[in-house]
């Protein structure tokens, strides 16, 4: 009987041991689908977010939110790498007090660790790790997990969770590692439009430059016209045109706003001009933050960031350059560049076709040997002049002259030698006439000057 009772109860426990495996099994399922349920809808979540984001911030924010709810951690941020590819500094998240924060170098740090070798890195004792860098933050992280953010093949940030749940940290780093190649897909997605953008909006400004120039050749009109432009096309607090003066300096002779010298002073802005084409020599110049680094480059308005130069070509020498100044919430880089390098293309070749167009008219209006005026212009001035004359009855002198036995001269010594003799004459009639007279050669060896309001006395 008892032996019945035994094999009973052995019986009964093996079936419970069975239903407590089945049930085992059940409860590891469960979280398997639980889990699987939390990344499918992360994932969800996150790919509308990749999908239709409109700016880098945006998907930022978004990405970091959903990581921070699905992981469980305090802390979250992004962290970007500076010009100089040696420093952190912090960009977005929540929890992070940036005012607090001690500059984190990209070399020796957790973040920069995770950088170099290209992988997500957890630190499960940070505040016991050799040179730890501490944040500041209250609470204190103890735990970080950081990951590389590589755009088109270069490093350029960190994304820092600090605080997570250590329960799920082993299924923390995978799902992170996913979440940050999706993340920079979408990131180079967002640069390749913004660079269609600024492609289709450079072939814009040519088109309005161009057509804002062809009904003018006067270069002052033409600065002044593509100075007021430029602040159209991206943001801008200052524009200034400088050109090459005759004595090969380089002066400010147009801005917008009107009248306005760089760094808000003539004196000091034509040093700072003198010092940007110093150190930029070819023109072209670009400062992200005027405030940083070279004191050379310091503004007195907190209000302006960035500096753009673009050069301005005539003949293929160096004529001047126009400079942009940008407002402290727009940070300057190679598409502002890009774009202000075609505004001054534009310039240039108005210039040299201004420059082209004045030369042919000089060249149909002026004699080719003295640069005296020629013997048409000399029969429309004439006409103009007295026609004048007699309508406001005023007095008008005409002198003419010739070389006696130039043609004697010239059989002798020969033709070069005549033509000296008249562009010495000719230099002569330049130096003793008054501004207000007109001078011509009228033809071979004969020159007539026009004196408005001169009697014969």
């Amino acid at each position: 009987m008892n032996k019945e009772i035994q094999k009973q109860i052995e019986d009964l426990e093996e079936k419970i041991d069975s239903r407590n495996k089945v049930i085992d099994s059940y409860r590891e399922q469960l979280v398997k689908l639980t889990d699987y349920k939390s990344e499918r809808d992360l994932y969800s979540e996150l790919s509308a977010v990749f999908a239709f984001a409109s700016d880098s911030d945006d998907v930022f924010k978004k990405t970091l939110e959903a990581l921070s709810l699905h992981l469980k951690a305090r802390y979250y941020g992004v962290f970007w790498l500076d010009d100089r590819k040696e420093r952190f500094f912090y960009r977005h998240g929540k929890g992070y007090l940036p005012a607090l924060m001690p500059p984190i170098p990209a070399i020796g740090s957790l973040m920069g660790d995770s950088m170099y070798k290209d992988e997500v890195l957890w630190e499960p004792h940070f505040k016991e790790r050799k040179g730890v860098i501490p944040l500041n933050q209250d609470p204190d992280e103890y735990t970080v997990l950081c990951a590389p953010i590589k755009l088109r093949g270069i490093n350029e940030g960190i994304i820092r969770l600090a605080n997570v749940d250590p329960v799920i940290i082993e299924k923390a780093r995978p799902i992170l590692q996913t979440v940050t190649r999706l993340l920079c897909s979408s990131l180079e997605r967002l640069m390749l439009q913004a660079q269609n953008e600024w492609t289709m909006k450079s072939l814009d400004v040519g088109f309005s430059i161009a057509r804002l120039l062809e009904d003018t050749l006067n270069k002052n009109e033409i600065l002044k016209k593509v100075c007021a432009e430029t602040p159209r096309l991206f943001k801008t607090v200052v524009c200034v045109v400088a050109m090459r003066d005759s004595e090969g300096d380089f002066k400010p002779v147009v801005s917008w706003p009107d009248k306005f010298p760089l760094t808000g002073n003539q004196i000091s802005g034509e040093i700072y001009l003198k010092n940007l084409l110093n150190v930029f020599p070819s023109g072209n110049g670009l400062i992200t933050n005027v405030h940083k680094d070279d004191r050379r480059w310091s503004w007195p308005d907190t209000k302006v960031k960035s500096l753009c130069m673009a050069p301005i070509h005539i003949r293929n020498r160096l004529e001047g350059v126009i400079i942009v100044v940008g407002p402290r919430d727009e940070t300057y880089g190679s598409a502002h560049a890009n774009l202000l390098g075609i505004v001054a293309s534009q310039i240039s070749m108005t210039l040299e076709r201004a420059s082209y167009l004045q030369q042919q008219e000089d060249l149909a209006r002026c004699d080719g040997l003295t640069g005296l005026l020629n013997h048409r212009m000399f029969q429309d001035v004439i006409r103009e002049e007295i026609n004048r004359t007699l309508r406001y009855n005023r007095h008008l002198t005409l002198i003419m002259l010739d070389i006696d036995h130039f043609k004697k001269f010239n059989d002798t010594f020969g033709h070069p030698v005549g033509d000296e003799v008249i562009k010495m004459v000719s230099r002569t009639i330049k130096n003793v006439s008054r501004t207000t007279d007109r001078c011509f050669r009228y033809g071979g060896e004969e020159f007539t000057i026009i004196l408005p309001e001169t009697t014969c006395e």
